[in-house]
């Protein structure tokens, strides 16, 4: 028995079949009733009336509930979720399209620097031996001169396999400059130019493993004149035939097939399409006696790749090198007060970490980190829109959180419901995103930009696989997460009234993250301005000669460099040919240096890294150059060849000679090409602006192979250009005819920027389209909130310009506050990107006014194109609204 001796059985049985929210209520009513009934009518009868309002409470109504009040699985739950999520959608198309097109172009954003990343923090990692392979450089330090380099002496390689036995294989690799290739085909000889050409011996494939499509491993570099063929080399030569065994010309000696490779990816700085058996010995010496023998190892021309056991370490090799110094290099160094310490850098470390000269081509970390932290950023705007608009339209969807509270909806419940929604717009938006990124990567003009070839395969690719489910879940996430707990902790008796407005709290949320959102874009686009206006200035400052219409021929032998002459008179009959010179080397394209002496009060002064230009007549007045002092080199053969130099103003500021550099004498390291100085020439810049200009020695003759180049008058160039090649083919038979122009050459230094520049500049189009898309949606929502506000007004005597006026004011105020907020923030990047360069254009603060100006008009036609409907509609209409 219960309390006053009611029977237990008939709690048993309601708690059995009632609901558990309702049973304890039931059970206060009946027990209520039952002291009530107790006093009027005496216990017996209270008893018999208490069983009979039991048995009252077995209304279907009641019992059904209990009965499927089933507690629902995760899976279950996660369906139902998704089901609401899809009317949702359905529902509120509009808004549902902005979001999708703001989150499908953030996640595609994602997905291709994913590919980027991929591809650029993977260097070398495709070789099986990657963690075990590394590279010797060396610190060289000769008086003068104190130079990092990625090469090393190939006496190198025997001594280290015998002095070191710990490790594995050493592989020496001499990459080839543009190499004449010929090859037969159908009785036709064609030749042309190979760039990516290396000789190494039979130890290279011991520590870089290929995959082999025909020849066998082990033997296919044993013999020389043995070579190895990519895939893409073999069918380029040999099309659909068997290319084993068959030859190529390459520099005037047969080569044998002997392997075919599969293709290298992108990702590698050991790029080549063939790869030849042994090195070529372009060094003569003199005598063979032990300082020759020294004075070699001080003379690097090959990289030298070591394959070391697992957990060697670096300190090993380093703590025996004495040892090797002592024994190989110290007789020649003693001789030049030399030092030499060995660099060995991990292959997966080259691309980004080394700081070598002579190296191949480097990236750029601090590139790669500025676009990923922009398209960061990119995602950040799209789930800033989210954000905004799930927040904007809390009013619109009050009543449905009401109810969902009402009918038992917990905020746990809510919360899930509401991340589903954003999660399932995110999975939506991956769909688009995936078809987005596929026709960028298939743009031809994107590959060429960036210089990838990428690929969105889902299929074998496991890191683009997992991490566009990662961006595509984070960004859901992310975008929902403050609704999600936003948008339940509304006031359930407000909303049920009808007077629940958006908090202050909510709307100074919206205006943060609008200011955020136009700060982001308004910075992305001055930088953009402020990138483009330095590499505007850098192509087409003053660099101290003339780089336009001058077509430059290489000259690839000394049989074609003895016609010179010859070939010059012929082109200079031409009246759209102004002048023509040679040298050994191009402007733009590296100079070399050298160890100089100079003649000061206090003896010879010598200086270490002068450049030395070679070149031939008329070099001064081809190229453009002014004469400050002296004489120009006098025309013919063998004239002002020995001992005559023309230095540059930095040469002459160098050496300490101020006005007094004419008849200062002049030689070599060594005593070799003793002279005077005969002329001085204004500064100009021979290598990018980055750098400043370098002191430089100009010398006549001592070449034999270089480039001559022909000054044009800009006038009929197609003909011209063909009159050149008529003229080049018939003193050249042997080598195909090509040709640059020195201005688009020498802008090739600065293709790295522009490319940042022009994919700053996609994706600053991409953060406004973001920004508009949330500006969009938040305008038109606006506006329909305040119909009836409008409609109040208009009856007032408000025009429509006052109306939009109104409505865009606040977000107009919030872009000339991110345009305040990005000026210290961009001139501060801004300042530190142009610390790159030796020579920089003034930073223009009237960018940040136009930007503004520009941002403010585009913010007000978005908001125009959105209010105008509203506004020219009937005020009756406005006021009947709600």
């Amino acid at each position: 028995m219960n309390r006053n001796g009611l029977p237990d059985s008939v709690f048993r049985l309601l708690r059995r079949f009632c609901p558990d929210h309702l049973i304890e209520e039931i059970e206060g009513d009946l027990i209520q009733k039952y002291d009530r009934d107790s006093k009027l009518f005496g216990a017996g009868k209270a008893k018999r009336r208490f069983v009979w309002n039991a048995i009252r409470f077995f209304r279907p109504g009641i019992i059904m509930r209990k009965k499927y009040s089933v507690e629902l699985n995760l899976l279950d739950q996660l369906l139902n979720h998704l089901k609401f999520a899809i009317r949702i959608f359905r529902k509120d198309k509009f808004f549902s399209t902005l979001n999708i097109l703001g989150l499908a172009m953030g996640i595609a954003i994602g997905i291709i620097l994913l590919l980027i990343l991929q591809s650029d923090l993977t260097y070398d990692q495709h070789y099986a031996n990657h963690e075990r392979i590394y590279r010797l450089g060396a610190h060289y330090q000769i008086t003068g001169i104190d130079e990092q380099i990625a090469y090393s002496a190939r006496e190198l390689g025997p001594v280290l396999k015998e002095e070191f036995p710990e490790v594995l294989a050493v592989v020496p690799i001499k990459p080839m400059n543009r190499t004449l290739v010929k090859y037969e085909s159908e009785g036709t000889i064609t030749s042309f130019y190979e760039e990516n050409i290396i000789h190494t011996d039979q130890q290279y494939f011991r520590v870089f493993i290929h995959d082999f499509v025909a020849g066998d491993i082990t033997t296919c570099l044993n013999d020389p004149h043995n070579m190895v063929l990519t895939q893409s080399a073999a069918q380029r030569y040999f099309g659909d035939n068997d290319p084993l065994d068959k030859t190529l010309l390459i520099d005037n000696e047969t080569w044998k097939v002997t392997g075919v490779i599969k293709d290298q990816p992108d990702n590698t700085h050991l790029k080549f399409d063939i790869l030849l058996a042994g090195l070529p010995d372009q060094r003569k010496w003199a005598a063979s006696d032990a300082a020759t023998t020294s004075e070699k190892f001080w003379n690097p021309d090959v990289y030298v790749y070591l394959l070391v056991p697992e957990n060697y370490h670096p300190d090993e090799f380093q703590i025996k090198w004495p040892a090797i110094y002592k024994k190989h290099y110290k007789l020649a160094g003693d001789q030049f007060e030399g030092k030499n310490k060995p660099i060995l850098e991990p292959l997966a470390a080259i691309h980004f970490h080394s700081e070598l000269q002579d190296g191949e081509p480097h990236g750029n970390l601090t590139y790669l980190y500025s676009f990923a932290g922009i398209g960061i950023l990119i995602i950040f705007l799209a789930c800033i829109n989210y954000m905004n608009l799930s927040t904007a339209k809390s009013m619109s969807r009050a009543t449905e959180i009401g109810i969902k509270k009402i009918v038992g909806s917990g905020k746990r419940i809510l919360i899930w419901s509401i991340l589903t929604e954003s999660v399932f717009l995110s999975f939506i938006s991956m769909g688009l995103a995936c078809g987005i990124v596929f026709v960028v990567l298939n743009s031809s003009s994107f590959v060429e930009l960036i210089g990838k070839h990428l690929s969105i395969d889902f299929m074998t690719n496991q890191i683009l696989v997992f991490g566009a489910f990662g961006i595509t879940m984070s960004i859901g996430l992310i975008s929902g997460l403050y609704p999600a707990f936003y948008l339940p902790g509304m006031p359930m008796l407000k909303i049920i009234k009808g007077a629940y407005r958006s908090s202050q709290s909510s709307l100074l949320l919206r205006r943060i993250l609008i200011t955020v959102q136009f700060s982001i874009s308004i910075f992305v686009v001055v930088c953009t301005f402020f990138m483009r206006a330095q590499i505007d200035f850098v192509r087409t400052k003053d660099l101290g000669f003339s780089k336009d219409n001058l077509l430059v021929l290489r000259i690839p032998d000394t049989l074609t460099f003895h016609k010179i002459p010859v070939v010059k008179a012929e082109l200079l009959r031409n009246r759209n040919i102004e002048s023509i010179t040679a040298s050994q080397d191009v402007i733009g394209m590296g100079v070399g240096s050298s160890v100089m002496y100079g003649e000061t009060a206090g003896g010879m002064k010598q200086e270490g890294g002068v450049l030395c230009l070679f070149v031939g007549e008329d070099y001064l007045k081809t190229m453009g150059i002014p004469l400050i002092s002296g004489r120009d080199f006098q025309p013919g053969p063998k004239v002002d060849e020995v001992g005559m130099y023309i230095a540059n103003e930095s040469a002459v500021k160098l050496m300490g000679w101020d006005k007094d550099a004419l008849g200062k004498k002049v030689h070599f390291w060594g005593g070799e090409n003793a002279g005077q100085v005969i002329g001085v020439v204004k500064d100009f810049n021979v290598n990018s602006l980055y750098q400043g200009v370098d002191p430089m020695f100009i010398v006549k003759g001592h070449w034999k192979t270089g480039f001559l180049q022909i000054r044009l008058t800009g006038n009929q160039l197609p003909e011209t250009i063909e009159y050149v090649k008529g003229i080049w083919t018939r003193a050249d038979t042997e080598h195909p005819f090509e040709y640059f122009f020195l201005d688009q050459r020498f802008n090739e230094q600065y293709k790295a920027d522009v490319v940042q520049n022009k994919l700053l500049s996609v994706l600053s189009y991409i953060c406004i389209f973001i920004s508009l898309l949330g500006l969009l949606g938040l305008s038109a929502f606006d506006a329909a909130q305040r119909t009836k506000e409008i409609g109040v007004r208009k009856v007032l005597g408000a025009n429509i310009p006052d109306i939009i006026l109104l409505l865009s004011r606040k977000v107009m105020l919030l872009v000339v506050l991110s345009a305040i907020l990005v000026v210290p923030i961009s001139w501060w990047v801004i300042t530190r990107w142009l610390d790159n360069f030796a020579y920089r254009t003034p930073m223009d603060y009237m960018v940040y006014v136009g930007v503004t100006l520009v941002a403010l008009g585009v913010v007000f036609l978005t908001v125009l194109f959105q209010s105008l409907k509203t506004t020219r509609s009937n005020p009756v209409d406005s006021l009947k609204y709600e």
